[in-house]
């Protein structure tokens, strides 16, 4: 007999998600007699109802047509006349699907049974699967756990659903049942990704968070890295900036690499991809460009599932790429033995700013001018000179140059695969089209992605992962809000010719703000993924897996500054254009044997493999000047002066790898792990990198002392430690690099432009964690506390060399740094009833980064025993009031002068924390660290019915900021700019309880220098 369809999958998200409830009382509409088929009567009744069918093929191959009248019958009165007239049943589930089945002696010994379903909190469970068995004779229970069903006498029922232990119960003459279903905790068992394979995360030894991704993705976020701020413990998120399509800096427990960059390792369907390999969006900023998160060359809602790896036994699989944590996504696919699924989602939002800068009006402005001129003594300049517009010109450029901005996300999937469990499919297509809150700013991006798998043979599977990205940024790094805030309230858009207008080239060339929103600056990016993979499955537990994988990414960079730009205009130019080409391709071949067998309360599973990776970067950079006009830019030829840079390197790893893991009776654990790398990075002596690690875990709650604990369901200490690397900067710094030199006699000169060091070497990192994984109160309470200390040895650091090589710095392995903290995650299921649910989970971290050894290397006066982040600069101890306050200190000084001979009442007043009586630069200290003392966040998520209340809270707490908008809107020091109203609290001799020092051209007495008035200790929530 053929396998009919399946008629229920995924019955937690039947029971959950919002629908549309039909009920056989529906009626349909029949606009004229008319004889059908009975597939003709099901596809009558789908087409004005909401029920679907399900029923064995060729159930009704000898069911005659059926006749039906003109009317608006019931549907369920149009079963029974023609279904259960055919020796054919029917019932309806609360997911109006209607299945038929044949009558099997019903008619002789039938029982109506009725009950309720409830879990072992006595809470009713809604859409618990109620089915005879051995037929498709089958209901759910409703919202209540209600349900009612007729069977045979003597047949017996199954209760099953989602995360609970099926019951089987035989049908008696006892027509009411009272079914308790109880947890499943083996099938509640969460699976994470831990390199080249999966765990139950119940069963791991090492530091692994799994993110809530269905959470996130209800965000709606452009770039998934934006939305994991404040939901992983350990996991510090910083936004790089708010223009369309901007990435975030991820940090794993801290910074390891002062050089090098430290975003983790990226591993996209297997595939690991290294921040800077060009995966990324390529964003220009003044002339550099930089690549930031691989994610965001996905669709946010493309990813399945994401998992991040934080210590050693989790991380060391990947060695010399392990240091930063490594974050593992994995994409969308099909489902074995389900129904063919396609959904389309449609999202908008429209985004404004809605705190504005607090600025100057232009006549404000003139007044803090000609006051700051008089506090100093010096001449006002000419009028027309100082206001090259006149006086009562008044512009908001805030106002000029935001608006409001429409974001639109278009997503198309398909999922499926066949029943018999040989192929399945997932295929998408998605739109993000994200205009900027400033004008001429947008970020679109096309993506398109494929994943198939198919069994060739019983033990023979093969599969394809294809993802293209194609991405394309106006106006990044053009204008920025705080710069259009800053500029001149006294300068019109146009002149009096209707040309841009702009202060006096004399001051700033600055053009003005709106002008600049007309400037090309436009970064593309494609992308693309690739992957194929043949597994063979060589006995029960040995598999042998395969994978093929390339990725390419093109970034290409396009800014022009036009001729109209008041700098151009200064030096003669006629437009400058600047555009950079960046090539990277990379080339994977990954071997894995894994092997995977219990033996009565012994589990062990391990895995062995080899991989080999190829690189390939080029770039070429365009440099031309002096165009006809400002609209054909099609060539750089066409320009009068052209320069061109190219380059590019080919660099390869080449690795072996293993990890064995072992557990007695679900109780004890055993993990080992080890990676060994081979990187053309370093010199012929220094290539191998060998990377071990080990840990251990106990469930005390298995122990016979808490076995039969009804409070803690589960109790594991775990442990680990072990060695990872790091490489992540520029290839061959072993070997010399030579540039063009002198020319002369028609030829170029060569010269070297660095100093090698042939015994440059891995950084690496040891790294101990301890931590206690817990599930208390009937699993209603999850979490786990955790500490951690990382120290990386071999820190890349400059050094002096002497002079007589050629040079005066050259990159060695001599710094020692550590960076240790705690981390703490809660989960509480606070309600949980069949009308309200709760839910909270609260993560926080501590991380504490400080320098251990310099060995005489240096880097932005990093300082031996501090933090890595720390700031640095004067103290303030208030303002002098009185010129008799500075003669005093000016006579307890040397050189008969304290602070500075154009010193003033109004000005700040620096402390002399050296003691040697005068402020100099061995008075600059160290104000604050930027690293916080702890951060995390609390999300929570309410449901009541089919409506969801969410709110997410991320805070940081103690770490410094450093004020820009303080420094350059509250200090005067000349009028290129505009300046904030809290400016016309400053000091006076009428107003000396301000903390603003005086008005002064110029600023003689430097009261902007980098100081404790510019730095906040915060408090972030």
């Amino acid at each position: 007999m053929v396998k009919t369809f399946i008629f229920f999958f995924c019955t937690s998200l039947f029971a959950l998600a919002p629908n549309r409830i039909s009920s056989q009382n529906v009626n349909i509409k029949i606009e004229e007699d008319v004889t059908v088929s009975i597939d003709g009567l099901f596809d009558l009744i789908m087409e004005q109802t909401d029920f679907i069918f399900v029923y064995q093929v060729n159930l009704f191959k000898d069911v005659p047509d059926i006749k039906l009248k003109k009317g608006n019958p019931k549907v369920e009165e149009i079963l029974e006349n023609h279904i259960t007239s055919n020796n054919l049943v029917f019932s309806i589930n609360s997911q109006n699907t209607i299945i038929i089945d044949k009558v099997q002696n019903r008619d002789q010994n039938l029982l109506s049974i009725k009950g309720t379903v409830k879990d072992e909190n006595g809470v009713p469970a809604a859409g618990v699967n109620v089915l005879e068995k051995g037929t498709l004779n089958g209901v759910y229970t409703d919202f209540d756990g209600n349900f009612k069903i007729s069977v045979n006498e003597g047949s017996v029922l199954v209760f099953s659903y989602v995360g609970m232990k099926a019951q089987e119960i035989k049908a008696t003459d006892d027509t009411y049942m009272n079914v308790i279903l109880k947890m499943d905790s083996e099938s509640l068992d969460e699976v994470v990704l831990v390199g080249y394979g999966s765990q139950k995360k119940r069963d791991l030894t090492g530091s692994v968070a799994s993110v809530d991704v269905q959470e996130l993705q209800k965000t709606n976020p452009i770039n998934f890295d934006n939305a994991l701020v404040g939901r992983v413990s350990g996991v510090y998120t910083v936004p790089s900036s708010g223009a369309p399509g901007s990435e975030a800096s991820i940090r794993i427990r801290g910074i390891t690499s002062i050089f090098g960059n430290n975003e983790p390792l990226y591993v996209i369907d297997g595939l690991p991809i290294e921040v800077g390999q060009g995966l990324g969006n390529s964003f220009y900023n003044e002339n550099s460009y930089s690549t930031i998160s691989p994610l965001s060359s996905i669709n946010p809602q493309d990813i399945e599932s994401i998992d991040i790896l934080k210590d050693a036994s989790a991380t060391a699989i990947y060695g010399s790429r392990g240091a930063n944590g490594v974050v593992i996504v994995t994409t969308k696919k099909g489902s074995y033995s389900s129904v063919p699924s396609i959904s389309l989602s449609v999202n908008t939002s429209i985004s404004n700013f809605t705190n504005q800068y607090d600025m100057l009006n232009s006549e404000k402005f003139h007044d803090v001018i000609e006051q700051a001129y008089s506090n100093t003594g010096t001449t006002l300049p000419a009028e027309s000179s100082l206001y090259p517009y006149g006086k009562d010109v008044e512009t908001n450029w805030q106002k000029e140059t935001d608006q409001a901005a429409i974001n639109a996300n278009y997503y198309l999937n398909a999922n499926g695969g066949s029943l018999d469990g040989g192929s399945l499919y997932s295929l998408s297509a998605g739109v993000t089209d994200q205009a900027g809150a400033l004008i001429g700013t947008n970020f679109r991006r096309n993506t398109l992605r494929t994943k198939l798998e198919t069994k060739l043979f019983e033990r023979l599977r093969v599969g394809t992962n294809f993802n293209y990205n194609d991405s394309n940024n106006e106006g990044k790094g053009t204008l920025t809000y705080y710069q259009a805030a800053k500029y001149r309230p006294d300068i019109p858009i146009y002149d009096d010719n209707g040309d841009f207008a702009y202060d006096a080239p004399s001051y700033s060339f600055q053009a003005n703000p709106y002008a600049k929103t007309t400037y090309s600056n436009d970064i593309n990016s494609k992308s693309l993924i690739l992957s194929l993979f043949g597994e063979f499955e060589i006995t029960k537990n040995l598999l042998f897996k395969t994978t093929y994988s390339y990725t390419t990414n093109d970034n290409d960079t396009f800014r022009y500054t036009p001729s109209y730009d008041p700098l151009e205009q200064a030096y003669g130019r006629k437009g400058t254009l600047n555009q950079n080409e960046n090539k990277f391709s990379s080339r994977v071949l990954d071997n894995v044997l894994s092997f995977n067998k219990n033996y009565n309360k012994h589990g062990v599973n391990a895995i062995l493999g080899a991989s080999y990776t190829q690189n390939k970067s080029e770039f070429l950079s365009i440099s031309a000047t002096d165009f006809p006009d400002d609209e054909n830019l099609i060539t750089p030829g066409a320009a009068s002066s052209v320069s061109l840079t190219s380059g590019g390197t080919i660099s390869g790893l080449a690795s072996y790898f293993f990890r064995s893991n072992y557990n007695y009776n679900d109780k004890y654990y055993l993990t080992f792990t080890g990676r060994a790398d081979k990187s053309t990075k370093f010199g012929p002596e220094n290539r191998w990198g060998y990377f071990p690690s080990g840990a251990v875990a106990w469930r005390i709650s298995k122990e016979s002392f808490l076995e039969d604990s009804n409070f803690i369901n589960d109790l594991k200490l775990r442990a680990s430690y072990g060695k990872t690397g790091s490489a992540n900067f520029s290839d061959f710094q072993y070997d010399t690099f030579f540039a063009a030199g002198s020319f002369y006699n028609n030829n170029n000169g060569v010269i070297s432009n660095t100093i090698p060091n042939p015994n440059i070497k891995w950084e690496t990192t040891n790294q101990l964690d301890l931590s206690i994984d817990y599930s208390l109160w009937d699993r209603r309470i999850n979490g786990t506390v955790g500490y951690f200390n990382k120290k990386t040895f071999d820190q890349i650091l400059l050094r002096d060399v002497i002079l007589e090589t050629g040079g005066s710095s050259q990159f060695s392995n001599i710094g020692d740094f550590l960076n240790e903290g705690f981390e703490f995650q809660l989960s509480v299921d606070v309600i949980s009833t069949n009308k309200v649910q709760w839910t909270t989970d609260f993560n926080i971290s501590t991380i504490n980064s400080k320098v251990l050894k310099l060995n005489g290397g240096y880097y932005n006066n990093l300082i031996e025993g501090e933090s890595i982040s720390y700031f640095s600069g004067y103290k303030i101890d208030g303002i002098f009031q009185n010129q008799n306050e500075i003669d005093a200190l000016n006579s307890n000084s040397p050189n008969s002068i304290y602070q500075s001979s154009n010193t003033s009442p109004g000005d700040f007043k620096f402390v002399d924390v050296n003691n040697d009586g005068y402020i100099g630069e061995d008075d600059s200290t160290i104000i604050g660290d930027a690293s916080p003392d702890f951060f995390g966040g609390w999300n929570n998520i309410v449901r009541f019915g089919n409506f969801e209340i969410s709110a997410l809270f991320n805070f940081s707490v103690g770490n410094y900021l450093y004020n820009t908008n303080k420094k350059d809107l509250t200090i005067f020091t000349n009028y290129t700019s505009n300046y904030s109203t809290e400016i016309l609290d400053a000091w006076s001799p009428t107003n000396t309880d301000s903390g603003i020092p005086r008005l002064a051209y110029g600023d003689p007495n430097d009261n902007n220098r980098d100081s404790d008035f510019f730095y906040r200790r915060c408090f972030i929530f």
